[in-house]
């Protein structure tokens, strides 16, 4: 398999390179023509440092990371038992110096070392459990989250190692400002600032998942082809990211960092096993990896199963009043999933500062419910797969200006199997009844690279730089088999046809960019950054054997609805242009004061533009080859406050949005709506298209804090975030729907000072909303309900010099309460005892 997707790899580039290889040429010749002199060993700087607690008393066995701030590049060691570190032969630069004890909470210096220069750090830790979080996505490079204008959500390994997971879209239930879209163990998806589905952008090491097929409206992209147990962390950069990568990043952007193995001098070999067990639905996960690493080359191998029955909610009331809390009852049925994950990598180390590193991913899963949708009508994905081949370079201090150069290539394939069945049971005499199968395979290939750089222009003022492409290639397949009523028998019988029409013509979605974002710091206080990108799209279809539009159209009708060539292939050509502008205050160390305003965009995928066929729900949908993008003007202002005893973050936003898309009936040029025969003795069909529609603002605040408190040496942590969102359709004055207007996360956490044992207690509660547009109150049946779940968990920590060992315990919806998500058809899971184990030996 691995043979095949790399020859396929080739091919899929073989057709790009043209349009592309002056791009990867022209960094690697300004890489190369550029002087190395600078990089004399003589010149190199050095710096120390003592580490000591409030007392003055020597801190050892301290963790000292010292990162380059333009490369990326980490140097660690330990204080020892004098508390004093040193770090020698460092390139002039920006760097972050932090400083880890155990039971002290962390800290982060920044450091401007110059040519030859020798600098003495004392660095005092105080007692607490702040840690700092790094983010790359926010910036594209290295940076700490409370140092950049964008407000970003940073969740790292043991943070998700504590929460226990079913599913990762099971992290976006307790995150400021975002949400959760379906249930179950596989098909959860993130919501983020009202916004879901291809309006949040989802990256994979800074590769794109999302792909130009799914629906916007009904589906999107399965955050749950990545893997739980190979994620490092999970990092979600709220707001605009349109500027650094591009279509799709209106609501948000989350960049999924995988598990890696570091460069370590000596051989050095590992591994570990996770656990984890969720008795709701008997869900069961296992994955083992193992993973080798040295001064030339370091490798990971890591395979996992799982496996879940279908959940039970809490037991809901009855007309009676009473509740019904057995299995039967209480189960979710079409809720089941189970699939496997395997992983490949390997890295080679030229010298400290030149790697290369290849990876193979391989995703599958099966048997894919859709929760609660079962009975006359059952929808289910017999399979969703994902396998994915990437190669990347990384070289850093080039040169005196160049600090790095990162260059990727990548091939994936996604193939997603939805079928559905219908089946209406007969009332003889008089009605035989109706059956219909319907499969559709979706298979879509996307071959992409990257090309960025990292310029020290000054040592105030950092430029990064850069290129990319993808080309999203997509094949559909569908087969539908129907038994219907044939009423001119006596009695009614059913007949049998078959049917291979395609919904989507065979097509192409390419995207060329290159963008530029510049950081400069105007005083020791404050900063600014701003960015620029220009995206050019190709899009273009085929004609496709199956697809066609409806016999019954007129020549005018296919004029007014804009249909002209649809079935017969086009190409469609579009630019865009985005920016953004920030600007970071630190009026004292501890504080960061923000801003940002940029402009976001989506450009129409595939299934807007082209798919022509009956829609989920009644009707006929058509393409619309016309759209405009989906576009908006971002705006973020905010506090970011960090010390040794607190950490929080309080951001307000309003985003103005234009072009929204939506469906609306199709009508002619003289407004009159456009329908289909639906055969004798039935009404019309009616015809909906896809629509630009007017203006959207989505505006609120976002909070987060914890607080440590010492308490007999160990810790007491309240932690929690609120989430307002108001949202307004202002072309028509309505409220927008599909909006959670409130949510808070309240909790608590007891922590032994070395991590050895904690135990933590949450609840998460969520407003009624009652602000929804009067068609959607009367289709809902009323308001969405607001509902509080309380969670319990803690663990135990055992660490050696030659391994760890972590068990967590938890209770999930603690009150096995039922209720739904908001906006979500299906209950939530009920009372769910979680068990999980995490193993790793050096």
């Amino acid at each position: 398999m691995k043979t095949v997707f790399i020859f396929a790899l080739k091919i899929r580039f073989g057709g790009i390179m043209r349009q592309t290889r002056f791009i990867i040429l022209s960094h690697i010749i300004l890489s190369l023509m550029l002087p190395l002199a600078v990089m004399a060993r003589s010149e190199r700087a050095s710096v120390s440092g003592h580490v000591t607690d409030q007392t003055g008393a020597a801190i050892g066995a301290a963790t000292v990371t010292l990162r380059q701030k333009s490369t990326g590049i980490e140097r660690v060691t330990s204080t020892d038992d004098s508390g004093s570190f040193s770090f020698e032969d460092i390139a002039e630069g920006n760097y972050l110096l932090t400083v880890v004890g155990a039971g002290f909470s962390a800290v982060t210096q920044e450091l401007f070392l110059s040519r030859g220069q020798t600098r003495n750090i004392e660095i005092t830790l105080r007692p607490g459990a702040i840690t700092e979080k790094i983010t790359v996505t926010a910036t594209r490079t290295e940076a700490l989250a409370t140092d950049t204008a964008v407000p970003v959500s940073v969740v790292g390994r043991p943070e998700l190692e504590r929460q226990t997971l079913t599913t990762i879209g099971d992290l976006f239930r307790y995150l400021p400002g975002a949400a959760i879209v379906n249930e179950g163990p596989f098909q959860v998806r993130p919501r983020i600032r009202g916004l879901d589905s291809n309006r949040v952008l989802i990256l994979v090491d800074g590769e794109r998942l999302n792909n130009t097929r799914t629906s916007t409206s009904n589906s999107g992209i399965e955050i749950g082809l990545v893997y739980i147990d190979q994620i490092e962390r999970v990092e979600v950069a709220r707001g605009s990211g349109s500027v650094l990568y591009g279509t799709d990043a209106l609501g948000g952007t989350i960049n999924i960092i995988s598990r890696d193995t570091l460069r370590r001098s000596g051989f050095h070999l590992g591994g570990g096993f996770n656990g984890f067990f969720n008795s709701n639905n008997t869900g069961r996960r296992g994955a083992a990896f193992i993973e080798g690493s040295g001064s030339r080359f370091a490798f990971r191998v890591a395979q996992s199963l799982d496996r879940f029955a279908n959940y039970h909610s809490g037991p809901a009331a009855l007309a009676n009043g009473q509740r019904d809390g057995s299995d039967k009852a209480t189960e979710v049925p079409n809720s089941q999933y189970h699939g496997s994950n395997t992983q490949l990598l390997g890295r080679l180390f030229l010298n400290e500062f030149h790697s290369f590193k290849a990876t193979y991913e391989r995703r599958r899963a099966a048997n894919i419910g859709v929760p609660a949708v079962v009975g006359v009508f059952t929808a289910f994905f017999p399979l969703s797969n994902r396998d994915k081949v990437s190669a990347r370079y990384d070289g850093q201090n080039l040169t005196a200006n160049l600090a790095r150069l990162q260059a990727s290539v990548y091939y994936q394939r996604q193939e997603r199997n939805f079928s559905n069945i219908l089946n209406v049971p007969a009332a003889p005499p008089f009605f035989p009844g109706q059956f219909q199968f319907s499969e559709t395979i979706t298979s879509i290939a996307t071959a992409g690279f990257d090309a960025q750089s990292n310029w020290i222009i000054t040592n105030e003022n950092v430029l990064t730089a850069g290129a990319s492409y993808f080309r999203d290639r997509n094949r559909d397949s569908r087969f539908i088999e129907s038994l219907s009523p044939n009423f001119r028998t006596s009695p009614p019988s059913l007949t049998r046809s078959t049917n291979r029409s395609k919904s989507v013509p065979n097509a192409t979605f390419g995207n060329l960019a290159f963008f530029a974002q510049d950081e400069y710091q105007l005083t020791r206080w404050i900063r600014f950054v701003g960015g620029v990108r220009i995206d050019h799209f190709n899009i273009d279809s085929e004609r496709t054997p199956g697809f066609d539009l409806p016999p019954s159209f007129t020549p005018s009708q296919i004029e007014d609805l804009n249909l002209e060539g649809l079935d017969a292939g086009l190409k469609i050509d579009a630019t865009a242009v985005s920016g953004d502008f920030g600007v970071v205050i630190n009026p004292i160390q501890a504080v960061s004061l923000t801003a940002r305003v940029g402009r976001s965009f989506r450009e129409p995928n595939l299934f807007e533009r082209f798919f022509t066929d009956f829609g989920s729900a009644a009707g006929f949908v058509v393409g619309n080859p016309n759209l405009k993008p989906e576009s908006g003007v971002n705006f973020d202002t905010g506090i970011k406050v960090r010390t040794s005893q607190f950490g929080g973050s309080f951001t307000y936003f309003n985003n103005t949005y234009t072009n929204f898309l939506t469906s609306r009936a199709a009508t002619d040029r003289n407004g009159v709506p456009i329908s289909i025969p639906a055969g004798p003795g039935r009404p019309p069909i009616p015809v909906f298209q896809t629509v630009n529609s007017g203006r959207t603002r989505i505006q609120g605040i976002e909070a987060d804090f914890e607080s440590p408190l010492t308490v007999s040496s160990n810790f007491l942590i309240p932690f929690g975030n609120v989430s307002y969102l108001r949202g307004d359709d202002l072309e028509r004055n309505l409220p927008l729907d599909f909006i959670t207007p409130l949510k808070t996360i309240i909790g608590l956490r007891w922590q032994e000072r070395r991590d050895r044992y904690w135990s933590e207690y949450s609840a998460r509660i969520v407003n009624k909303q009652d602000r929804l547009s009067p068609q959607f109150l009367q289709s809902n049946g009323g308001p969405e309900p607001g509902f509080v779940v309380h969670d319990v968990r803690g663990g135990i920590n055992f660490r050696r010099e030659s391994y760890k060992i972590g068990f967590t315990f938890g209770i999930e919806n603690l009150g096995n309460r039922f209720y739904n998500e908001q906006f979500v058809f299906a209950p939530a899971r009920g009372r769910s005892a979680i068990a999980s184990i995490n193993l790793r030996f050096f």
